[in-house]
């Protein structure tokens, strides 16, 4: 999948960049957005630093799974950013480069289950930021425990139209799924992704996945892989799976 990304971006960039008239005359276009690292605090004060491509005015927020880094997202968030997005990836709390938290140091491998609840905060100030930034509608992506975070945000904040959930279970760490499933509205929408061999202690993804999209009453897509692959490894079982996503944020 990384190749084929790679040859896709850099033809798409290509293609932004110069535009052939019929007289042969070249128009220079304007690049894609450039990527830029950003830094912005929680209401409990941790650093959360993130990857950002300034776009328009629709945001897509992206949520790693565990353990992985806003660096799982690059080729999605490239992908994203082509098609004219804002896109914001954050390294969660004890993650990557979010790791302190008034001058302590923060690392999620020691955190209780109540310290990775607390990156509900993540997600609030990520969303505030990009808000801060101009961005008018949000969509939240997330994977595993950041699927669980996204649904759980979306939930309480029905201005929240769409998020992709790649392998969310119905309880990580305590974040629970089901009863935020629940409260979604009817005109908010989920995108749910999992693989059907992906068995860990919380249960069988997909099963979980399944139990998820039940509990929705809004309309919702369901994507299962005969694949072990978990999070956003589901994008190297599908070179399309890109393409898929974006096609439904635009839907």
């Amino acid at each position: 999948m990384k190749v084929v990304w790679a040859v896709l971006f850099s033809a798409l960039f290509l293609t932004a960049c110069t535009t052939q008239k019929s007289d042969n005359t070249i128009i220079q276009a304007p690049e894609l957005p450039t990527m830029k690292t950003i830094a912005f605090q929680t209401e409990d004060e941790v650093t959360i630093v993130g990857k950002y491509w300034k776009g328009g005015r629709t945001a897509v927020l992206l949520v790693h799974m565990m353990p992985a880094t806003k660096e799982s997202w690059d080729e999605f968030a490239a992908a994203l950013a082509a098609e004219g997005y804002t896109v914001l990836a954050i390294d969660l709390r004890g993650h990557g480069e979010s790791t302190e938290q008034n001058g302590n140091t923060l690392n999620y491998k020691t955190f209780s289950d109540q310290q990775h609840q607390d990156s509900i905060h993540d997600v609030e100030a990520a969303v505030r930021y990009l808000s801060e930034q101009g961005a008018a509608t949000v969509y939240i992506g997330g994977a595993s425990i950041g699927a669980n975070l996204a649904l759980q945000y979306q939930a309480e904040h029905p201005e929240i139209k769409k998020t992709i959930l790649m392998s969310p279970g119905t309880n990580y760490r305590g974040v629970l799924t089901e009863p935020a499933a629940e409260k979604l509205r009817q005109d908010q929408e989920a995108y749910l992704l999992a693989g059907s061999l992906d068995g860990r202690s919380a249960g069988n993804a997909a099963d979980m996945a399944k139990q998820i999209q039940s509990k929705i009453v809004g309309q919702t897509e369901l994507k299962i892989y005969e694949s072990s692959a978990h999070g956003t490894d589901l994008f190297d079982e599908d070179d399309m799976l890109a393409e898929t996503l974006i096609a439904w944020l635009q839907g």
